[in-house]
């Protein structure tokens, strides 16, 4: 009997160490997993807001629809410029600047005493524009090579259904009167961080509630102008 009372009081102590360890490691584990998924939304959020942005240099307005900014994406350009020399110091203070230098060598037959005075050569110096595409204007766009993948830009990431993320346009007037284009791209925490452990879950949705914020990520905002910052920032 004694023999008997002591395995059951040893399975009962290995049974609460077990709940114990449960008791922390959950949490831990949760918030590990949460923060993996977080990085790759806020990524994927950031890139959103790249797109938008250039949109809004070009056009002063936001994409309203995913097939608009997919569209935009695909199809559209900016103007840059290429850029291949610089001007030496001596070029510099007499007087030289790189407008003038580059107005000069487009014009050789109305400038050719400039361009011998400062020892200018289109080989050396040039400044030049060219179209590039919308996703070959950020290196962290073509870094992560989103044009693979820009068909795919409206889904949100670990989402079980193919959920998409909310994306709504608006504006706000100003002071002087001017109406300022807004937007914003989100996604709730029960969309991307479903499959964790689920009270967990509800403990960090409750947390954001009780603090009267949206619960899960955002960039932009569609009612007032935060700079399209992203509420993780």
């Amino acid at each position: 009997m004694k023999t008997v009372l002591n395995v059951i009081l040893v399975a009962a102590a290995v049974l609460l160490a077990w709940m114990c360890y449960e008791s922390i490691q959950i949490p831990v584990q949760f918030k590990e997993d949460a923060a993996k998924r977080d990085e790759v939304v806020i990524q994927r959020l950031k890139d959103i807001r790249t797109i938008q942005e250039q949109h809004r240099d070009l056009y002063q307005t936001y994409c309203s629809s995913w097939a608009e900014l997919i569209q935009f994406a695909k199809t559209d350009s900016v103007k840059i410029c290429v850029k291949v020399g610089t001007l030496t110091d001596k070029q510099l203070e007499d007087g030289l600047n790189e407008k003038k230098a580059w107005e000069y060598l487009c014009n050789p037959k109305k400038y050719a005493k400039e361009i011998q005075k400062f020892g200018l050569d289109k080989a050396t110096f040039s400044r030049d524009t060219t179209k590039v595409n919308i996703l070959d204007n950020d290196s962290s766009l073509i870094a992560r090579k989103v044009w693979e993948w820009i068909d795919e830009i409206q889904y949100v990431p670990f989402a079980q259904n193919k959920d998409t993320f909310e994306l709504t346009v608006g504006s706000v007037t100003t002071a002087s009167g001017y109406a300022m284009a807004l937007f914003q791209a989100r996604t709730e925490y029960a969309v991307y961080l479903q499959g964790l452990d689920e009270s967990e879950l509800t403990n960090k949705i409750n947390e954001r509630k009780e603090m009267d914020k949206f619960p899960g990520l955002q960039v932009g905002d569609a009612e007032q102008a935060n700079n399209n910052a992203g509420n993780w920032e």
